[in-house]
């Protein structure tokens, strides 16, 4: 599939908070009082958007944002900083209304996928492929390649663990989202995580289409590491959907393996393979990387290459110049190191852990990460422009821009309604529903008569807030 529509869903760790840091709100009331301009916008804490895009309370009281389809990964990147300035706006409300109120307490959240606690919560890519491919044979293919991507991709972090010489002293990772990893391949999302979820669900025509649904990944700050995310996945799914030959690289255990490359800092550590012998994180990331140059066509698939090569390097001759101002593990590996040493504190030390939390706030004024962003030492690619456009225009060459259309003229007008990924009507008893099942479709007469329904049902409205 040489287009490809994709979406990332987004779990945002939540915290309310006092000035002396003890608690203020049970996450539950946090999130009621972050949301209370939502359903006050939809009468509901789930709702679609301008933008096409799917804001609601996910379970365990997540905020969680899920982007409109998109086939280009650059403006899903948009879309998805799209989605930080819209939580961020609730967030910055949020704290006005409990200053008001003489409240001692601050709403903060993190777009990180592990808290203080422990807990996991998860950042989900979604991957259109073609229901005639063999599902089947995906994994074998797939697993090896998610399993190392991290030491691309990761968001970095410290974890504890005696039994890899970390203790208290703590033990910088190329993911902790991977110690939350249990299982290879599963319909389940909670108990038993899998790297890759099975669940099928396409949004889309059955007949024609299938959801990949990867839930290994981390919720990654840097533009570059999201953009890395999904500009290699696809090219590795366009590989593997080819038919051409392709290496059989199956680990022997796939869950120890992902807990052992997020251990290792210099992607050598021996991987044992299910067929015998051993390979590395580094060796099967650069397999994936020069077939892909076989695939890559355009400008922006030729620059994604050269930064996937620039992540490698970093790794295998441990120069992080590029790395470290481009990439969220080397980012946040040359931080917590710098501050570590100046301090005189170990990676262990409750101070580094609660950096760690502040790099992820998707505040303005909190986040450490938007802070080196201002001092040119984390990218820049987007522009705040391109931003401030994805916060209420949907992506113009997928089905978005129809639900798109058909919540902006709802909203406008004043007219209830009632959108899903698949389906659009109005609000209204007898209401017929709309349906567009091709995530690529752009235009539809359905459509356009539900259009011209809204605009004469309602009368004009103020626009309500973000």
């Amino acid at each position: 599939m040489k287009r490809r529509v994709g979406g990332l869903e987004t779990e945002f760790g939540l915290v309310c908070v006092r000035a002396d840091g003890s608690r203020a709100l049970e996450p539950e009331a946090a999130a009621r009082e972050l949301f209370r301009p939502v359903v006050a916008m939809g009468r509901s804490s789930n709702v679609f958007l301008r933008n096409a895009a799917r804001l609601y309370l996910d379970v365990g009281s997540h905020p969680e944002y899920a982007t409109a389809e998109c086939d280009d990964w650059w403006e899903l990147v948009a879309q998805d900083l799209a989605g930080e300035r819209v939580l961020g706006d609730l967030v910055t409300q949020a704290n006005e209304r409990l200053a008001a109120e003489g409240q001692d307490a601050r709403i903060h959240l993190l777009k990180n996928n592990v808290d203080s606690a422990g807990n996991a919560f998860g950042s989900h890519e979604n991957y259109l492929v073609d229901r005639r491919g063999e599902f089947t044979r995906l994994p074998r293919f797939l697993l090896p390649f998610l399993v190392t991507r991290q030491i691309v991709t990761g968001a970095g972090g410290v974890v504890r663990d005696d039994d890899t010489g970390g203790g208290d002293a703590g033990r910088f990772v190329f993911s902790r989202r991977s110690d939350h990893m249990w299982e290879a391949v599963s319909s389940a999302t909670t108990r038993t995580r899998p790297i890759i979820n099975t669940r099928d669900e396409p949004h889309g025509d059955p007949s024609r289409f299938r959801r990949l649904h990867v839930i290994v990944g981390d919720s990654t700050m840097s533009e570059v590491s999201t953009h890395l995310r999904f500009a290699t996945t696809d090219l590795v799914l366009r590989l593997i959907e080819s038919g051409r030959t392709l290496p059989d690289l199956a680990l022997a255990d796939d869950i120890a393996a992902i807990r052992t490359v997020a251990r290792d800092l210099t992607g050598m550590a021996p991987l044992p393979l299910e067929a015998g012998g051993t390979t590395t994180a580094l060796e099967v990331q650069q397999r994936w990387l020069d077939l892909a140059a076989t695939v890559a066509e355009g400008p922006a698939e030729l620059a994604a290459l050269q930064d996937w090569q620039r992540a490698l390097d970093a790794v295998r001759t441990g120069d992080r110049s590029w790395a470290a101002t481009h990439l969220d593990w080397a980012i946040k590996e040359r931080l917590l190191g710098q501050v570590a040493g100046r301090r005189g504190i170990t990676l262990g030390d409750p101070a580094i852990e609660r950096l760690d939390l502040a790099y992820h706030d998707i505040d303005e004024t909190q986040s450490v990460f938007r802070a080196l962003q201002r001092r040119g030492l984390a990218p820049r690619e987007v522009t705040a422009e391109r931003i401030e456009h994805a916060r209420t225009v949907a992506p113009a060459t997928t089905r978005a821009h129809l639900r798109g259309a058909v919540v902006t003229a709802a909203q406008e007008h004043g007219v209830d309604h009632v959108v899903d990924w698949t389906t659009m009507r109005l609000g209204r008893p007898g209401a017929m529903p709309v349906q567009v099942m091709d995530p690529f479709a752009t235009e539809s007469a359905e459509v356009d008569a539900l259009l011209a329904q809204i605009r004469e049902a309602g009368e004009p409205a103020a626009p309500p807030p973000a």
